[in-house]
């Protein structure tokens, strides 16, 4: 069923009020579902099913004068493997926009400084995330957050080039404490030239003792139509103060008009005694079109002595408890399909 008839459907039956019938909207998702075995290198080795980062959402526009859009989105995770089902747990979100001032929005959404890795990012949501090693809470600092109370401004591209700043009032609750200290920036600096894309970003949470920080580079380019490369640099300080760099390649080459072949290593360099990782991930996936692809994936975490970490955490249902890698080099397989609609 398509949008309109869908619409229709749902005023007929008094689901919707008719003032809606006046904006442009559409309702979206996206089911992404792999078949896994993990291993963590020492005890744990299991088959899992996994729903990875699936959603479900509406979102609109409308025109009130030039210059002058109205937007809205409401979007939750929606875990198909399971009965986990929470209403606009994603990206959610009020504003206004035009193409000469830029964008003002205000809710619940991913920072500037999250969806800066988005250049190099060749894994995202599947075995192999580079946020796998990217926002570990006691080696690097969680910075890859969705931040609530937030209100976020995008200008205008100039060049290719545009500049977005959020500020959150309070990270985790409804309302603001007097003297709170859950308060957070982020804003990065973002370039789009068609063959050359990048951002620059940086973050401050505020905890009221260390506030920690994060600086984040990503840089992809698409050297020949087949062939794309991306580059990654991250300088984060954990809530103790400790500091830690990531750092890594990727790249991803187009075999056929619908095979590419993805592939990435990231290193994790820790301030903490024996804390360090390296990852490795290597993916071959077939494209139906852009909304229907399958894809399968073998990717590792080697960790020193006092890291924990593995290639499967991050976005994804299936995050067993009893799976412990500490010391330990763990692995995982991967076949999964993504279907966008």
């Amino acid at each position: 069923m398509n949008r309109k008839h869908l619409l229709t459907s749902l005023i007929a039956a008094g689901l919707v009020v008719p003032a809606l019938a006046t904006a442009d909207w559409t309702l979206y998702g996206r089911a992404h579902l792999s078949a896994d075995i993990l291993d963590d290198g020492a005890e744990y080795n299991e088959f899992n099913v996994s729903s990875n980062s699936s959603r479900l959402g509406f979102k609109g526009e409308r025109e009130f004068r030039e210059q002058l859009v109205g937007m809205f989105q409401i979007e939750q995770q929606i875990d198909f493997d399971t009965n986990g089902t929470n209403f606009a747990t994603r990206d959610t979100f009020v504003g206004l926009k035009g193409s000469e001032w830029g964008m003002l929005r205000i809710g619940k959404f991913d920072t500037p400084f999250k969806r800066a890795r988005g250049p190099a990012n060749f894994f995202g949501d599947q075995v192999g995330d580079m946020r796998n090693l990217t926002r570990s809470r006691a080696q690097t600092g969680r910075f890859d957050e969705r931040f609530n109370n937030s209100i976020h401004y995008q200008t205008p591209s100039f060049g290719g080039l545009t500049w977005n700043i959020q500020y959150s009032n309070e990270t985790g609750d409804a309302s603001t404490v007097d003297g709170a200290t859950n308060k957070a920036y982020s804003t990065s600096l973002n370039l789009n030239m068609g063959d050359l894309t990048g951002a620059l970003a940086y973050e401050k949470q505020e905890d009221g003792a260390m506030d920690p920080d994060a600086w984040r580079l990503a840089v992809g380019y698409r050297i020949t139509p087949a062939f794309r490369m991306g580059a990654f640099y991250q300088n984060s300080e954990t809530t103790n103060g400790d500091e830690a760099d990531v750092y890594g390649l990727g790249g991803q080459f187009r075999l056929t008009s619908n095979m590419y072949l993805n592939g990435h290593a990231f290193q994790l360099d820790s301030d903490l005694d024996d804390a360090d990782a390296t990852m490795y991930a290597l993916g071959l996936e077939y494209r139906v079109d852009s909304d229907l692809r399958f894809y399968g994936n073998v990717a590792m975490v080697d960790n020193d002595a006092n890291s924990a970490l593995s290639p499967w955490s991050a976005a994804r249902s299936a995050n067993p408890d009893d799976a412990n890698p500490l010391g330990q080099t763990a692995t995982a397989l991967s076949i999964g399909m993504r279907y966008d609609f």
